[in-house]
């Protein structure tokens, strides 16, 4: 019994004291994992990392920076459209923002607009830095619109840029305005600074030597022939071309054929050194061999007017040399020939030129017909961006001097307006005269006009481009917000879903967690009875040892010896020592259960699914209201153009409205000179037809004189003599 008493004691004070311990070590336990779980969090959201704070100029130099690449891969519009951005939103006075729009409005061929922001940078403080570089720029404007006075002006400056290529403008301004001592120290200073427009600059200033003066033309020669065996290319052609030239006006004609011989036939002077070719023969005393090449001449060249004059030339050549049969029948073919082209021309101004003028002015190949004698193949065609490209605008931008151009310039051709042309065969027509395109300028008055409102069209282009750019911007950012939201739908949608799934978890954890409730609740029941069995048993031991210890001592009486008596007071000691334990256990069973792991974490587990089910409410709706907020604007969005894409399309109509007015303008311009073109081609062709029609009469003149023993004919009295020849 005692036995059995002490170990049903011990057990009881294990439950009431160390099982707190454990309940005490596993929240202990709960609370580091939480508190680390805490850490990890915090680590995950980045709360620990601190945020930069806000600096607006390294913004904007980022932004200008990013501008600036934009320009240098050709992107102009992009960078526009950021400068523009930027302008708005910072200091519109920083002279690099000023810099780079003026080289984007440059790019675009918006003079206009080039020139406003280039006064702009000269008034901007720091914008000296850059106002060298510009001037260069505007030197290339001006000498493109004719305008000599400013480029002298900007090239007494000593503008920037490459300096080889602003030099060389200036030489070519000086030329074109007949102060050729200006011009020889403008291609000296080209010369010396090498690069590709070193040659260039070495030809024309042998030009300029002459200076307008034909007495000068032995030196120029003597300057040019060196070049014209050393020269290749495009370039060389150029050279042996002007020498022939130069030494057909010198009267070297053995020379000037020799030299127009080395120009290769598919070169862009071609047909003019072919041409000055056959007149040199002729004058040398070549007949065969020019009636050849005149032949030659009118076959390879049938759009230019100078055809006519070979062919003539052809037919001149035969009636001096004695064959009036063939030289009769030659005319007769001619006069026929050009009759035909006569009326067609007639009925073809007769019905207008205004559809053809306007297919060149919407295909931007108006310019075909102001080209300065394309013939002569001595038009070069520069980049748009010359002087403006990529390592010039990095090198002036990085404070570094401007590297020299490296791309050849294009010298326009017979060939590539040819093939221009035939790219247009459609919209011109195929009964279109191209040899109104190689007729000069009715007037000077007519070529100054078109430059301006080349000028005009050319900036109306670009603004329309440049507003569809803008429009298309903004609807690119519409659309984009509008993927945005869809894809923040779609999310909610997924979002949604799975909580759907994850409120049937909760659920039937829920309906595990009650059955478990429940079967907790049984056991606790049962623990309680053991427990209150156990314990009442306990104070009953303990009281029927109490009993027996006072039975016993009460036996003994005076026979109880000292030792007994010890052992008597010990055994009731214990037995009240198991009675007190007993009563305590007995006051706090249900605590004791309570503490327990089973028990304890079935409460905290129950009030953790309270609040996953709360939260997992408050998220089905925090998701619903978010649902509704996001189909609403998407819905707005897509019934209703935003203000800023109201006002790109209002910015985009006005741009096409002013480029329609300038196309017309120009339209009109290139109708009234296409018409006194065709004007002065007529009478051109009139007076060939009667050339040729003079040169079958002599022709049957001559021939009736041969059959009757006359003399033959003289030279002065063949066609030729309505026949002049200047080859430059």
């Amino acid at each position: 019994m005692m036995v059995r008493t002490l170990a049903v004691v011990a057990a009881l004070a294990f439950l009431a004291g160390g099982g707190r311990r454990v309940v005490a070590q596993q929240m202990t336990r709960d609370t580091t994992t939480r508190a680390a779980a805490d850490s990890a969090v915090r680590a995950d959201t980045g709360a620990p990392v601190l945020s930069p704070a806000p600096d607006q100029p390294r913004g904007v130099d980022a932004e200008v920076r990013a501008a600036l690449f934009e320009l240098a891969s050709s992107r102009p519009l992009a960078a526009l459209a950021r400068l523009d951005w930027l302008r708005a939103t910072a200091d519109s006075m920083r002279p690099d923002l000023v810099l780079l729009t003026a080289e984007a409005y440059y790019r675009l061929g918006m003079g206009a607009q080039f020139r406003l922001e280039a006064a702009r940078l000269a008034a901007v403080p720091g914008g000296i830095k850059y106002q060298s570089t510009v001037d260069a720029q505007l030197m290339l404007d001006a000498f493109r619109r004719g305008d000599d006075p400013t480029v002298r002006t900007l090239a007494a400056q000593s503008p920037g840029g490459d300096r080889g290529l602003t030099a060389f403008v200036s030489g070519l301004s000086a030329y074109r305005a007949g102060d050729f001592a200006t011009a020889r120290t403008a291609f000296a200073t080209a010369r010396a600074a090498g690069g590709v427009y070193a040659p260039y600059a070495q030809y024309m200033d042998a030009l300029s030597a002459m200076g307008g003066d034909t007495t000068h033309g032995a030196a120029a020669l003597d300057a040019l022939r060196p070049l014209t065996s050393v020269a290749t290319g495009s370039f060389g052609d150029q050279v042996r071309l002007t020498a022939a030239e130069i030494a057909f006006e010198e009267q070297q004609y053995q020379a000037a054929a020799a030299f127009a011989a080395g120009v290769a036939p598919s070169s862009s002077v071609g047909a003019q050194a072919l041409l000055t070719r056959a007149w040199s023969l002729y004058r040398a005393g070549q007949a065969d061999s020019a009636r050849s090449v005149f032949a030659t001449f009118a076959k390879n060249y049938p759009s230019l007017p100078q055809r006519e004059e070979a062919r003539l030339m052809s037919g001149q050549v035969l009636l001096e040399s004695g064959h009036t049969v063939d030289a009769e029948r030659y005319f007769d073919a001619m006069a026929d020939s050009v009759g035909g082209d006569l009326a067609a021309l007639q009925a073809r101004s007769a019905s207008g030129l205004g559809a053809a003028a306007k297919a060149l002015v919407q295909a931007h190949a108006a310019g075909l017909l102001f080209l300065d004698d394309p013939r002569s193949g001595k038009t070069l065609a520069l980049a748009d961006d010359v002087d403006a490209d990529a390592a010039t605008l990095l090198a002036v931008f990085g404070g570094s001097g401007v590297p020299p151009a490296r791309a050849v310039p294009d010298v326009v051709s017979v060939a590539q307006i040819e093939a221009r042309l035939d790219s247009l065969g459609p919209a011109l027509g195929a009964d279109f005269p191209r040899r109104l395109v190689y007729a000069p300028a009715s007037s000077p008055a007519v070529l100054a006009s078109y430059t301006d409102r080349a000028q005009q069209l050319s900036s109306a282009d670009a603004a329309v481009t440049l507003a569809q750019f803008r429009l298309q911007e903004q609807l690119d950012a519409q659309v984009m917000r509008i993927a945005a939201l869809e894809d923040l739908q779609h999310l909610t949608a997924s979002t949604r879903a799975n909580l759907a799934t994850e409120e049937q978890q909760l659920t039937s954890l829920q309906d595990s967690l009650g059955r478990v409730a429940s079967s907790l609740d049984r056991s606790r029941v049962r623990v309680h009875t053991m427990l209150a069995t156990q314990v009442a048993a306990t104070q009953t031991a303990a009281a029927e040892n109490v009993r027996m210890v006072d039975s016993i001592r009460t036996a003994l009486g005076t026979n109880a010896s000292a030792a007994d008596a010890h052992v008597l007071d010990i055994e009731a000691n214990t037995a009240s020592i198991y009675q007190t334990m007993a009563d305590s256990v007995a006051h706090q069973i249900d605590a004791i259960i309570a503490r327990q792991p089973p028990f304890a974490l079935r409460d905290s587990i129950m009030a953790r699914l309270a609040r996953a089910r709360a939260l997992h409410d408050t998220t089905v709706r925090v998701l619903a209201a978010d649902d509704s907020v996001v189909t609403r604007e998407l819905a707005a969005m897509r019934s209703v153009e935003s203000d800023q894409v109201r006002a790109m399309r209002a910015a985009l109509a006005t741009a096409e409205s002013a480029r329609a007015a300038a196309e017309t303008q120009m339209v009109a311009l290139v109708d009234g000179e296409l018409r006194a073109r065709a004007a002065s081609q007529l009478a051109a062709l009139q007076h060939d037809k009667e050339a040729a029609d003079y040169g079958s009469a002599s022709a049957s003149f001559f021939r009736v004189i041969e059959l009757g023993g006359g003399a033959a004919a003289p030279a002065s009295s063949a066609p030729s003599s309505s026949v002049t020849h200047t080859p430059r």
